[in-house]
């Protein structure tokens, strides 16, 4: 088989890279070995990450519009500070510039949607002129859009989240489904006029676990055109129960989305987060989600081997030698994603 090419060469899409910066402190995530994050997530050929916009799934406190604008600004700064290596990815032909031109791009994206629109869907059309591309309908819990996976009645999609749905279509965002509960889902698949994405979770046949997705939900999110973004978030990624993943599970992950509903519905989204505080992941994470992280600590929250973005230039080569050929390859690490973001996101940076 021949050599891989180098990570740099192809498309890279992080469905859900969670942050490049902390939201209200505006702290860029830790150097390692003395090199900073932005220079690690570089050269380790990544294109482009869904950052969240917002609090919920990155920061504590009140996640309403004011927060959702105050983290905007910070990426807004963090733009003009860094004119030659990040770029706002707003359309495709950004992706692809971000590619040419070895910058990472930025897509804003989101953790739940209720709180953040405050009642209000009209402001999806101002999120979206914003440079909004990603909206995720729900987090863990129920609200007034759908249920989210930890709810143990789901009782699926509202008709608030119905109007929600024709706004992000009709704005020209993506339908976000990670952190949904299977009924709702199913039925924002079913609702949605474009294709939606799991940004990131994986095989609930490979892993028994409620953020996980069933294999009737991977089959509707891929007749709908859409992808499912598997995570290296390792108790989403275990393979063997009660044991810490490793890369090879990961692509077990991946194999088995392929496998059961083709390679154009499956990539990546990491839920990489070293920007995670220890007093957070402690006493709020595991306090009030402790079926999300199990027995893990912040040190092995993610499968060994792909743990943080550095480890985005071993994909290549590892999908490779599972067998996995140069087409499919650049399929799961961007092109997937970049094809449905083509069919949903407006033509110009305008919005």
């Amino acid at each position: 088989m021949p050599a891989a090419a180098p990570a740099s060469d192809w498309l890279i899409v992080d469905a859900m890279g969670s942050a490049a910066l902390l939201p209200t402190a505006q702290v860029l995530p830790p150097s390692r070995n003395g090199k900073a994050w932005l220079d690690r997530a570089i050269d380790s050929g990544l294109t482009a990450m869904n950052v969240t916009m917002g609090i919920t799934g990155i920061a504590m406190g009140t996640d309403n519009f004011r927060s959702l604008l105050h983290t905007m600004h910070g990426y807004f700064c963090y733009f003009d500070l860094e004119p030659e290596r990040l770029l706002h990815v707003r359309t495709t032909d950004d992706l692809d510039r971000a590619r040419r031109d070895r910058k990472l791009g930025i897509i804003f994206g989101c953790q739940g949607l209720e709180s953040k629109i405050e009642g209000d869907p009209s402001l999806l059309l101002i999120m979206a002129k914003l440079g909004q591309r990603i909206v995720q309908l729900t987090y863990n819990e129920r609200g007034a859009i759908g249920c989210g996976a930890l709810e143990l009645n789901d009782t699926g999609l509202t008709e608030f989240g119905r109007i929600c749905i024709r706004e992000i279509n009709e704005c020209g965002m993506v339908v976000d489904l990670a952190h949904a509960g299977q009924t709702t889902a199913l039925e924002a698949i079913e609702f949605s006029a474009k294709p939606p994405i799991v940004s990131h979770a994986n095989a609930r046949k490979l892993c028994e676990h409620p953020r996980n997705l069933r294999d009737d939900v991977l089959r509707a999110l891929a007749a709908k055109g859409g992808v499912a973004g598997i995570t290296a978030y390792a108790p989403f990624c275990e393979t063997k129960r009660g044991t810490r993943p490793t890369i090879d599970d990961f692509i077990s992950h991946v194999a088995y989305v392929a496998d059961l509903v083709g390679i154009d519905h499956v990539g990546i989204g990491s839920d990489f987060f070293e920007g995670e505080s220890p007093i957070r992941f402690e006493r709020y994470f595991r306090r009030r989600y402790p079926a999300i992280i199990g027995h893990y600590t912040i040190d092995t929250v993610y499968a060994q081997g792909f743990e943080r973005v550095d480890d985005f230039a071993m994909l290549p080569g590892a999908l490779r030698k599972r067998g996995f050929g140069d087409d499919d390859v650049r399929k799961i690490l961007g092109a997937n994603f970049r094809r449905v973001f083509e069919q949903c996101w407006p033509f110009d940076a305008t919005g």
